[in-house]
């Protein structure tokens, strides 16, 4: 058994994913100004750190990582889950704010993390598409679901597995 597989196992069996709902929530808001989709993502820490584990094949730990590192290897799982594209199909790369531990527990009684990000999108969000699949990579049920506004016009979006790209426009 590899090293990765050995430490899942471990940290499945200890329970650090115990928690029954899966589910990631984010607020996107279209910035006219900066041509910038700005967004806050929620996640359970322990969810993020297992995904980060898998991802980076290393230990991952809001708590003992350094944050550099932590935020590093955070930025590279949400480049390959949270895809934006134009309509020609072009990725629009994202930038990294930052994170912050929010002082409540969530649903379930586990602590969450919101990471904040912007993504530049010059045409604006009427013609994009999102691929959000955070997360999804861990579990069937995952749900993530986006609050997105760009000016008055406010969308609900869900994405599950299979159906994790939607389009951001009408």
């Amino acid at each position: 058994m590899n090293r990765l597989a050995a430490l899942v196992l471990v940290l499945t069996a200890s329970g650090l994913h115990a928690h029954s709902l899966h589910q990631s929530t984010a607020e996107a808001e279209y910035n006219a100004q900066t041509k910038k989709l700005e967004v806050s993502l929620t996640v359970f820490i322990n969810d993020l750190e297992l995904a980060l584990i898998r991802h980076s094949e290393r230990l991952m730990s809001l708590e003992k990582t350094p944050a550099a590192e932590l935020d590093k290897q955070i930025l590279s799982y949400l480049a390959k889950m949270f895809v934006v594209t134009d309509a020609a199909g072009k990725v629009s790369k994202i930038e990294w704010v930052g994170r912050q531990v929010d002082g409540d527990a969530g649903k379930d009684g586990d602590p969450t993390v919101t990471l904040f990000f912007t993504i530049p999108l010059p045409q604006g969000v009427a013609d994009a598409a999102l691929q959000h699949a955070v997360l999804c990579d861990l579990f069937k049920d995952q749900a993530n679901l986006l609050h997105l506004r760009d000016g008055l016009k406010k969308t609900e979006l869900q994405f599950t597995t299979p159906n994790t790209t939607r389009n951001l426009g009408p």
